[in-house]
């Protein structure tokens, strides 16, 4: 007696994936629109800043002034403990290495510019800018095996 599955090709199994996760990313958009609400970070007036650094690269993103960075760091941190060292918050911005915190010293005291990327991630994290969600243009076939 043999026991055969009916399995489905490994295209219809990449677009079932590609599906169930377009599904939970749609989820966790909706879920965004629940987070906890917090007020504004007191000691600096944010709108004197102007807005560039609030656009997207293509709108003419600009780094923000080094008094921002800190403001809206420390305020993010005094909500979330669990970020409290420069080292974690470095990690949830997507700073890898041991050089993180260092970098994140740096952006605050404006002995460098935070990039977009790191910046980018905050703004969304922080309720500030809304999720890039990019066009799939096609669906390509995997590379067969050898």
């Amino acid at each position: 007696m043999s026991i055969s599955i009916d399995l489905p090709g490994i295209d219809e199994q990449r677009m079932l994936l590609l599906q169930r996760g377009a599904e939970a990313g749609c989820d966790q958009l909706r879920a965004n629109l629940n987070a906890p609400r917090y007020p504004a970070a007191s000691g600096i007036d944010a709108a004197a800043y102007g807005d560039k650094h609030l656009r997207t690269l293509d709108e003419g993103w600009e780094p923000p002034a080094a008094a921002l960075v800190s403001a809206w760091f420390t305020h993010f941190q005094s909500c979330f403990p669990e970020y409290a060292s420069e080292n974690k918050l470095a990690a949830l911005l997507g700073l890898s290495g041991a050089n993180g915190g260092r970098r994140i010293r740096a952006y605050t005291s404006g002995d460098e510019k935070i990039p977009y990327g790191p910046w980018r991630r905050f703004l969304v994290l922080t309720g500030r800018a809304s999720q890039e969600i990019i066009p799939v243009l096609g669906i390509f076939d995997m590379e067969k095996p050898f």
